[in-house]
Parts: C-alpha cells; sequence; structure tokens
C-alpha cells in the first residue's frame, strides 16, 4: 500500500540531534513509500516532562501522521532519568499497538541478540503514530525495516480511509477445505435384518442332513 497524500513526519532525537539517523531514516521512508514528505526533526535531553510536551505538541498541535524517536530506550536504573523514551511515549499515547514493538524486535534479533533489551514501543495519540527506536543510524533503520509496510496501513485506519486494507480482507479459507465442508455425508448403509442368503443356504443343508440321518436311523 502506497501513502497517496503527504505524510506528514516528524523525528525527535533524544538526547542529542543525530543528523546520520535522520538521514538515513528519511531516506528510507521516501523509497519505500514515495510519498511527499513535510519532516519535523530536533532533539530533546532525557527529561521527560519534555519529551512528553514535545510529543504533545506534535500529535495535538501539527498533527502529524508518523513520529518517530531515535535513542532512549536502553535498561537503565529504576530511579534514573535516562532512557525514559518509552516512558514518556506510553504516557502521552491513548492506544499501544504492541505488535509493531514486538515485528521490530523479532525482525532485529537475527542480527544481534541485544535487540530484546530494546524497551521501544509504538502507539496512537489522536490521528499520529508514535513509534520508538532505538539510538544509532544502523539500529534505527533496522528496526524500522521490519515495519515500513505496515505503517501507510497505520496511517490509512488512523484517518479512517475505506480502502485502507484489513486482516479480514487478507486472511480467507481455502476453496478445498471450504468444498469438503460443503460435501455432504452419505448415509450410513442400514444393516441387513434376518439371515444371509449364503448364511440360509447352509442352515438348509444342516436342516436336510438332519432329516436324513433320522430317516436311515
Amino acid at each position: 500500500m502506497i501513502i497517496s497524500r503527504l505524510l506528514r513526519l516528524g523525528i525527535l532525537c533524544v538526547p542529542t540531534m543525530d543528523d546520520e539517523s535522520i538521514t538515513t531514516l528519511l531516506r528510507a521512508i521516501q523509497e519505500s513509500h514515495k510519498p511527499t514528505v513535510l519532516a519535523m526533526t530536533t532533539s530533546a535531553l532525557s527529561q521527560r516532562n519534555w519529551i512528553e510536551e514535545l510529543l504533545q505538541h506534535w500529535c495535538d498541535v501539527e498533527e502529524l501522521d508518523l513520529v518517530l524517536t531515535v535513542g532512549g530506550t536502553l535498561p537503565a536504573p529504576g530511579p534514573s532519568a535516562a532512557e525514559i523514551v518509552p516512558e514518556a511515549t506510553q504516557a502521552v499515547c491513548e492506544r499501544l499497538i504492541p505488535g509493531l514493538a514486538e515485528a521490530m524486535r523479532y525482525h532485529a534479533q537475527q542480527e544481534s541478540s541485544l535487540a530484546w533489551l530494546e524497551r521501544g514501543v509504538a502507539g496512537i495519540r489522536g490521528r499520529s503514530l508514535i513509534v520508538n527506536l532505538p539510538a544509532g543510524a544502523a539500529p534505527a533503520l533496522l528496526f524500522l525495516e521490519a515495519i515500513l509496510d505496515l505503517l501507510p496501513v497505520v496511517v490509512g485506519h488512523l484517518h479512517e480511509e475505506p480502502t485502507t486494507p484489513r486482516l479480514l480482507d487478507e486472511v480467507g479459507i481455502e476453496e478445498e477445505a471450504a468444498e469438503e465442508e460443503n460435501t455432504p455425508v452419505p448415509p450410513t448403509a442400514t444393516p441387513q435384518k434376518g439371515l444371509r442368503a449364503d448364511d440360509f443356504a447352509a442352515f438348509l443343508a444342516r436342516s436336510k442332513n438332519t432329516a436324513d440321518e433320522g430317516g436311515n436311523g
């Protein structure tokens, strides 16, 4: 599915700007979907309130279709202020899409098992999709590649476009299986009552022998 409308995109780097990651991600999205991309990029220190306020502004005021965050997703001590992008994202999201985060980690773990340690999430605020990516151009691209084909589908659903595909449209029952289910089952043969022909013939033979023996006696 190709995005047929202007894609309003925001890329937030935490804690500092990462021009290489921004350029890499923009190129990947443009090459995959050929949209006209309106991109907004910035950075925020590892301060949760700053991150939350920026995400809310991009979703509610700028009405961006897609927001990508880069960095701030590693494990960290509980009371630490570092690596708090997933917590900030969950705080502003109204709905989560756990399948996107799971797909990204599964795809990336084929390159390195350290992908399982990334805590990024994906969710919805209003009509905006927010996706957390790991720090660094190569890891961020690796994660994004896993969901590139799904991004326009999510955007389509958020904008309630009637032609957006659904799982119901993609998955169906095999015709052969359906035909087998609809094939009528032949009735079970009715058990035959009484003696069969060969049993009856044997019975007559035994009766004749008995009668002959009785007459000879």
